[in-house]
């Protein structure tokens, strides 16, 4: 009886140990994820930014470096298009920089943002939770504002510098369909750009890219004549 007893009471001691190891495991797991977003380029851009007057009612694109590098008031003849990419941006950093966007009361606002979620192996549910972070700030502080949530875009495997970017099309198709999810569960237009930038081999189109990532000029048009074509703009 005794021997029994000392018995269940080491087959307890195990349970508990265990489930403490694994709960353990899971905060390492959780702390694992890389939310930084503060480097020299994005500090000295919002700090930039937030010494700007606002634009009232403006259409505001608002992302990474592929949104970055759009001369947008050119792209769409309309002088109150303004960009908010920064490049190397990821969807912790939007949320570090709300209330700058919020402060011009966008009539329009386009994000496309996960590109480097991706790069950073941030898991596609901490980058949804983040979208609909921004979402319900957004409508908090700018109710007016029309909100759009933009697939992120397709790469070009044979163009692309692997040293610099590690993410592949799946994965990018991955996050694009959970993003879809979440933006008709929060009642917001997800607009698909992705299949308009691909060739026959279902990659980036050679004519929309540089470097297999990044957007040519011919690109950028490719991205405005989607939107036109969706009666977006």
């Amino acid at each position: 009886m005794l021997q029994e007893r000392r018995i269940h009471s080491m087959l307890r001691t195990i349970v508990v140990i265990g489930g403490l190891c694994i709960g353990m495991g899971s905060k390492v797991q959780a702390q694992a994820v890389d939310s930084s977003y503060h480097n020299y380029l994005y500090d000295s851009r919002v700090a930039y930014f937030r010494q700007l007057p606002p634009v009232k009612k403006a259409i505001v694109f608002w992302g990474d470096s592929i949104t970055d590098w759009g001369d947008w008031a050119e792209l769409l003849q309309f002088k109150k298009a303004i960009n908010r990419g920064i490049a190397g941006d990821n969807t912790y950093g939007l949320r570090g920089r709300l209330d700058e966007i919020v402060r011009h009361e966008p009539a329009k606002l386009f994000i496309l943002i996960g590109t480097n979620d991706i790069n950073k192996k941030i898991p596609v549910p901490y980058i949804v939770a983040n979208y609909k972070k921004i979402i319900r700030a957004i409508r908090q502080q700018s109710p007016k504002t029309a909100l759009y949530v933009q697939s992120v875009f397709p790469i070009n495997n044979q163009l692309i510098g692997r040293q610099y970017y590690s993410g592949t099309n799946e994965q990018i198709m991955e996050l694009n369909k959970a993003l879809k999810a979440m933006a008709d569960e929060q009642r917001v237009p997800f607009v698909n750009i992705y299949p308009d930038l691909l060739d026959a081999q279902q990659q980036l189109d050679a004519r929309f890219t540089y470097d297999g990532l990044h957007l040519s000029g011919l690109g950028y048009q490719a991205w405005v004549a989607s939107l036109k074509r969706q009666r977006l703009l």
